[in-house]
């Protein structure tokens, strides 16, 4: 009798998940399946996340501040401390207000170019901050909160997407899929940092030096937004579907977002290039039909990149 075929596996080091971020994130791509078609979604759909940032911003500090556990990091730089803190503290605090600028550049950033290993390099890095890491002034950030945080912000995000009235259907699964990707691993670089598995191999880590937050070996990469168009990161063109909104933090319409009993809808738009509704909505009665795959761009955006494209994602 012949003995059975083994079916093939591709081969992934251990120790490299633990000591070589680039083979971590190799791995990360190709078990989520995060190919061209997920880079070409969030740089094309990058101009309606960017719109939605001041809204999102706010409502993530408005929960942080409903929480005595977390609003106490901003006082004392840890959530395990348990002595008192500022009463007065509110979303227009000196030191939320400073805050506020690096959530603002923190979601800029994942409106970048994930193709860049600088990209899931600073990603790496946040998680490392949080852990009282590479910076002058440590900070300790109980993971328990991190993970909370993560999932509200993709919530806000999802919501908003699917909400959008003038992007198609295909386009909203697009970027809602590529952006939960994303957040995923982010959500697995801050969990590297605070888990104990692969401890055998601390010794060999590197650890980078000490920098200003927003900067990665030397060079400034985040921006708040309110840079010059030369000093930030060129965005995409076309207009922005919520160009001047206004932003109220005093509860009721949030930027553009109104948040009423855990749902989010951003206003309506009208317009002569609004497209179909049908276009854009999903209801139960209205199955949807299969997203048709989005265009691959040209060229491999993994190609200048020492991420390599993951195997079977389809792409030239």
């Amino acid at each position: 009798m012949a003995p059975l075929q083994r079916r093939p596996m591709q081969h992934i080091d251990r120790k490299d998940l633990y000591v070589n971020l680039e083979a971590r994130i190799q791995y990360l791509h190709s078990f989520l399946d995060f190919s061209s078609n997920d880079i070409e979604a969030l740089i094309t759909g990058s101009k309606y996340i960017k719109a939605l940032i001041p809204a999102i911003v706010n409502i993530v500090y408005k929960k942080l501040l409903q929480y005595d556990i977390t609003a106490r990091a901003f006082e004392t730089r840890s959530t395990s401390y348990e002595g008192p803190v500022d009463p007065n503290l509110n979303e227009n605090s000196p030191q939320i207000l400073h805050r506020k600028m690096f959530l603002r550049g923190y979601l800029n950033k994942l409106c970048s170019d994930p193709s860049r290993m600088e990209f899931w390099e600073y990603l790496d890095k946040v998680g490392m901050m949080h852990v009282g890491q590479a910076r002058v002034h440590p900070l300790h950030i109980e993971y328990v909160h991190i993970g909370a945080c993560l999932a509200f912000i993709q919530d806000v995000l999802t919501e908003a997407i699917l909400s959008h009235p003038r992007l198609k259907l295909d386009r909203k699964i697009a970027l809602v899929k590529a952006l939960g990707k994303v957040i995923w691993i982010q959500n697995d670089l801050f969990a590297k940092w605070y888990v104990r598995d692969g401890d055998e191999f601390a010794d060999e880590v590197i650890i980078p030096e000490i920098e200003r937050e927003g900067y990665l070996h030397g060079k400034k990469i985040l921006h708040d937004g309110s840079e010059s168009e030369s000093e930030a990161e060129s965005e995409p063109s076309g207009g922005c579907p919520f160009k001047g909104m206004a932003v109220n933090t005093n509860g009721g319409n949030v930027g553009g977002i109104t948040r009423t009993m855990g749902r989010m809808n951003v206003n309506g738009h009208s317009g002569s290039d609004a497209e179909p509704s049908r276009s854009d909505t999903m209801s139960p009665a209205q199955p949807a039909t299969p997203a048709p795959t989005p265009a691959s761009p040209s060229p491999n955006p993994f190609a200048a990149s020492g991420i390599p494209r993951p195997a079977g994602s389809g792409s030239p």
